[in-house]
């Protein structure tokens, strides 16, 4: 099952309730860090899987998208999958099926590297002059291409 680690600021979007204590998930990798922020004037999810740090960003988010999260990932998983030219077989692995469950964040690791993913993915759309000059995909591709000191420097 996917177990979501979301931001307060995301939890608030999604106006699910997280609990204070911490958490422990069943499956550990099947869990996924999420965070909503902003490119510009637009509002975006990041999903950043807990031991691989893949990661991909749904841009152009809205309150009807919010409604539809586990939707939302469900449908964005495989087609970064497919970008990356990796098997869709791939997206059953971490639990991206199975019911969700909704929990804080608990490891600033994989926080700090998803601040990181952020500031990399603001600075690429300013670079090409906003969303319209941008392949979405090919962003999220590179992003997992980028090194992360949580995976000691590898990507």
């Amino acid at each position: 099952m996917p177990h979501f680690r979301v931001t307060k600021k995301l939890a608030n979007a999604l106006r699910v309730k997280v609990p204070k204590a911490p958490v422990r998930s069943l499956n550990p990798d099947h869990e996924w860090f999420a965070d909503l922020f902003p490119v510009g004037r637009e509002k975006c999810v990041i999903w950043v899987h807990r031991s691989t740090l893949f990661t991909f960003v749904a841009p152009g988010v809205r309150a009807p998208d919010l409604r539809a999260f586990p939707e939302m990932f469900r449908f964005v998983v495989p087609l970064n999958l497919q970008k990356l030219g990796l098997p869709e077989s791939l997206a059953d692995q971490p639990g991206v099926h199975s019911p969700d469950t909704y929990a804080p964040t608990d490891d600033r690791v994989v926080v700090g590297s998803m601040l990181d993913y952020r500031h990399l993915y603001a600075h690429a759309v300013a670079d090409v002059g906003g969303f319209m000059g941008v392949d979405v995909f090919d962003l999220n591709a590179e992003l997992n291409d980028a090194p992360m000191s949580a995976l000691k420097g590898q990507s």
